[in-house]
């Protein structure tokens, strides 16, 4: 509760032997008289707050609101590499709505379109913010992708490397996962393609994590 005190009025200050000691306490907003009389005039306004604490959020850190869950987008990414093949050629990460396994919903997703043959992988970065203490997302398949062949391993890991939960999509299987996340201070969002076929510029297909967030 806080308590809120005013004053604005002329002061007379009767100075008995020392003017320049009442100056150097009240400041120059004082006439002083050869009677020794000395006229403040001043507004002050204060407010004083009991038991209130003073919080910081330390710098390129953001506090995780328990009570929301914005979808991460691939802006937010600190670190990208796109779905390519080992010699490099695929394409880079988006952001786009999709419906998977069969649904009409549409999630909020960042998706990548692989349109090569072969081993495909590609990861995003993220920081996880102050105080989130979970990492939860869909993953799977466009389900307006011409190829409905695919299986690709979704995971999440640590700066280490180290796989902290993964899970396997297809074009009808779209799997939730749901990752711990107090103390860690990055993931990383990968994908790999372990199995596909016919796969071209045409008969392509888009890989998507969805309404992946912080709680």
């Amino acid at each position: 509760m806080g308590t809120l005190i005013t004053a604005a009025s002329a002061v007379t200050i009767a100075v008995i032997n020392a003017p320049d000691a009442v100056r150097n306490v009240v400041g120059e907003n004082i006439a002083v008289t050869h009677t020794a009389t000395a006229t403040v005039t001043a507004t002050v306004t204060a407010t004083v707050t009991a038991g209130a604490e003073a919080t910081s959020t330390p710098a390129g850190s953001t506090p995780a609101d328990p009570g929301t869950a914005t979808p991460l987008a691939r802006r937010d990414a600190v670190g990208v590499a796109g779905c390519r093949t080992p010699d490099g050629y695929g394409n880079d990460w988006g952001d786009r709505s999709v419906a998977v396994a069969g649904s009409d919903e549409q999630l909020t997703a960042v998706t990548c379109r692989v349109n090569e043959a072969g081993a495909v992988t590609g990861h995003l970065d993220y920081v996880v913010p102050q105080n989130a203490t979970r990492f939860t997302a869909r993953v799977g398949i466009d389900r307006v992708s011409p190829n409905t062949s695919a299986q690709v391993r979704f995971s999440v890991l640590d700066l280490s490397d180290h796989v902290l939960a993964q899970q396997v999509a297809t074009y009808t299987n779209a799997p939730e996962i749901t990752v711990p996340v107090s103390g860690i201070q990055r993931i990383r969002l990968r994908m790999t393609v372990i199995k596909s076929s016919g796969v071209t510029s045409a008969n392509y297909f888009r890989v998507a994590w969805m309404n992946a967030s912080y709680r």
